[in-house]
């Protein structure tokens, strides 16, 4: 018997477009059964989610889904809520909204809820979660931190997320809020993972082997710290800017491709041949641009 496969999951920096042609969503919606898909949409990040739960309905309706469901649970109780975890398991495809990202973990982590979504994504579910939503999909997660700062050890929280993208953190909004400092921090406190920045109207999509696609307005940023030659983070104290060298910084547009496991990237259109992430001069530039 065949092992079941994982779902993609979408990884959304905000702000994504639910007006006009939806190229995310839309994608999302694809993957999770088109017509036949059976949405649900989870506001539990939000402060405001009546409203949310309303556009991202609108939205996957106009996009010709029919089977969809809404939840937000302002409690851990409700996120043992039976009727809920069997809309989770009925899903085939599930959305978390954006608002507070450590709202939404310290709500689900731990709780049936959160259980069931890890069954169901081994089993095939695809899970997209925007803005806040993307953050907490993460291990590590940043839970909070500064835009616009050079890394230093205050320049981010972290916390664990829920788990489902194992090996990166995730930071979202991150051109228009300048957040190329906090995710450096993340990496230098834990280099043996991936940091990706994603911009807004921006996702990033995770295949079950890993492969990492890149699709919308904006561009994905990668911040690799495997090769690191060094650094003073140990020394720091939590104000100080911190020394490092042999950082990898990729800044990788709509049709890139990157592979987690390898590190490689394959670049689009007329290179179709995967390069080593090592053999691929890149450059990047600090936008000028800021909660979850």
């Amino acid at each position: 018997m065949s092992k079941p496969t994982r779902g993609n999951l979408f990884v959304v920096g905000g702000a994504e477009d639910k007006e006009r042609g939806k190229l995310i969503l839309r994608r999302f919606l694809d993957a999770a059964g088109a017509e036949a898909a059976r949405i649900l949409v989870v506001a539990t990040a939000s402060a405001r989610p009546e409203k949310l739960l309303a556009d991202y309905e609108s939205a996957f309706r106009e996009l010709g889904a029919s089977d969809i469901h809404l939840c937000y649970q302002e409690q851990r109780a409700d996120a043992q809520d039976p009727a809920v975890i069997a809309l989770l398991r009925q899903a085939t495809g599930v959305y978390f909204t954006g608002g507070d990202q450590l709202k939404l973990v310290t709500t689900l982590g731990g709780t049936g809820f959160a259980s069931a979504l890890h069954d169901c994504y081994r089993s095939g579910l695809h899970i997209g979660g925007t803005s806040a939503g993307a953050s907490a999909m993460s291990t590590v997660m940043i839970a909070r931190g500064r835009g616009r700062s050079a890394p230093r050890l205050a320049s981010v929280r972290l916390s664990p997320g829920l788990g489902i993208l194992r090996r990166v953190i995730v930071d979202q909004h991150f051109q228009e809020r300048d957040r190329i400092g906090r995710l450096m921090a993340a990496v230098l406190r834990n280099p043996y993972m991936l940091g990706f920045g994603i911009d807004e109207d921006t996702a990033f999509i995770v295949s079950p082997d890993g492969r990492v696609e890149v699709l919308g307005r904006g561009t994905l940023t990668i911040v690799d710290g495997a090769e690191l030659i060094g650094s003073s983070i140990a020394d720091m104290k939590e104000n100080e800017p911190i020394a490092f060298a042999g950082m990898k910084v990729h800044v990788l547009g709509t049709g890139w491709e990157f592979q987690i496991g390898s590190r490689a990237i394959t670049v689009p259109h007329h290179h179709h041949t995967p390069a080593s992430a090592s053999d691929l001069i890149t450059t990047s530039t600090i936008p000028e641009g800021d909660t979850e």
